[in-house]
């Protein structure tokens, strides 16, 4: 079986990572990848479970490929089916399910096979479970990527200039209210020639800017390398010219790379630092392995070393037992720190995890309530941290061009949002210039 094959990714930039290997494989087997929506032979919904909203909306996804894509084969995938199992196959009326292992042997049995599986099959793992990389060439196995040449041309299926580069999966911090470690397993890293390899074919293909990402990328090791080698390694390559860092955790090498960031030309100044709670008893609650100083003090190392860092965190409101005086803490530090970008959720219970059991439940009303407050707060500080930024040569990296070539939209390497009008823009484009105004966190 052969054909079109399309792709919808719901969730982390680690699943869009791996929407992009996955193209890659479907490609090597023949396979021509279309966007969403197409019609197709084959559409893979590429499954979140962080949230329930994720789950519900990888749900609502597998059933709008249905009637969007020309009545494909409907393939879930991923981590709500690593999690969720046989109740979300009846509620998405897929026709295969595969969980985190087995996706990567979707391009080798559909290649193989015609359209004949009974509805809401659930494909199992692999007969051998994969082993945990080294730096030995059997490890190159376990991370299952295409040919580097090819996957980098799949990247421009999904993206346009920064594609997202996946160097570590798993975790092994068991904080009480995440699933990830039940749907990725422990963690493990990819062998740093690998990474390194495919960093230097997207960038032959044209890429300027590449994403790491992983599971809990502070936890990167292969060998006696960790992520601050491999930021060196990486920044060698000739003709990438950024290099932008997704998520690090709190407790991990995040002060190390400070230090790299700091001296680095290649690694874009800004940094996302899950807090999820400025209250102790909360954060103990949480299993989170650091305090509310700890966090301030991380802050304050950063700042001083990259005076215009750009710093991005998570915040998870409506956490068992967050009262009223522990949300107050939160936003006393959301206010004092210098963040310009705030993921904001409300708690959602995961069965299986600690914190789903716990009791003093936060009411919705209250978690909606104190999202919107946290939400003013964010779009403040962004408006903020922009304005820093006019009358200063900045750099973007254009990701749209108008029609007639003369207006662009990017960001600069501290993540915020500018427009660049001059003539003969493209994207894919580095340019400085230096913004006059700011408008809702937007420079131009």
């Amino acid at each position: 079986m052969t054909g079109k094959v399309a792709f919808k990714t719901i969730g982390c930039r680690l699943n869009q990572a791996e929407t992009s290997e996955l193209a890659a494989l479907f490609a090597a087997q023949g396979f021509h990848v279309v966007p969403f929506g197409e019609a197709c032979d084959i559409c893979v919904i590429h499954t979140c479970a962080v949230t329930h909203k994720a789950v519900t909306d990888s749900a609502r996804a597998a059933r709008l490929a249905r009637t969007r894509c020309g009545n494909p084969l409907v393939v879930i995938a991923g981590c709500a089916v690593e999690i969720c199992g046989p109740p979300l196959v009846a509620r998405t009326r897929a026709d295969l399910a595969v969980g985190q292992a087995a996706k990567y042997t979707l391009p080798n049995i559909l290649q193989r096979r015609e359209k004949c599986f009974p509805p809401g099959t659930i494909l199992p793992a692999p007969a051998v479970a994969p082993q945990p990389p080294s730096c030995d060439d059997s490890a190159l196995a376990y991370w299952p990527t295409a040919d580097f040449p090819a996957a980098a041309g799949m990247f421009t299926k999904f993206c346009t200039t920064r594609p997202m580069l996946k160097v570590q999966d798993g975790c092994d911090f068991g904080c009480t209210y995440c699933i990830v470690p039940r749907a990725r397993g422990p963690s493990r890293s990819r062998p740093l020639r690998q990474i390194t390899g495919q960093a230097r074919a997207l960038t032959a293909a044209g890429y300027r800017e590449i994403v790491l990402t992983g599971a809990n990328l502070g936890t990167y090791r292969d060998g006696k390398a960790r992520l601050p080698e491999l930021l060196a390694a990486l920044e060698s390559i000739q003709g990438l010219e950024r290099i932008r860092l997704s998520s690090i955790e709190c407790s991990t090498t995040e002060r190390e790379v400070i230090d790299y960031m700091a001296s680095s030309s290649k690694l874009c100044p800004a940094l996302h630092i899950p807090m999820q709670s400025g209250d102790d008893r909360v954060l103990r609650s949480m299993g989170r392995r650091y305090t509310s100083e700890d966090f301030r003090r991380l802050v304050a190392h950063a700042v001083e070393k990259v005076p215009f860092l750009g710093l991005g965190t998570d915040i998870l409101v409506g956490f068992p037992g967050e009262d009223d005086a522990a949300f107050a803490a939160t936003v006393n530090m959301v206010n004092d720190l210098p963040f310009n970008n705030l993921h904001v959720f409300a708690y959602s219970k995961r069965p299986g995890t600690p914190a789903a059991v716990m009791t003093r439940q936060v009411p919705e009303t209250i978690k909606r309530d104190r999202v919107a407050e946290l939400i003013k707060i964010a779009q403040r500080k962004r408006e903020q941290f922009a304005c820093r930024f006019v009358r200063r040569e900045v750099s973007v990296l254009i990701e749209e061009v108008s029609p007639g070539g003369d207006e662009g939209f990017g960001w600069t390497r501290e993540k915020v949002r500018a427009r660049v009008r001059q003539p003969g823009l493209q994207v894919n484009q580095i340019v400085n210039f230096v913004p006059r105004s700011c408008d809702q966190g937007i420079l131009s």
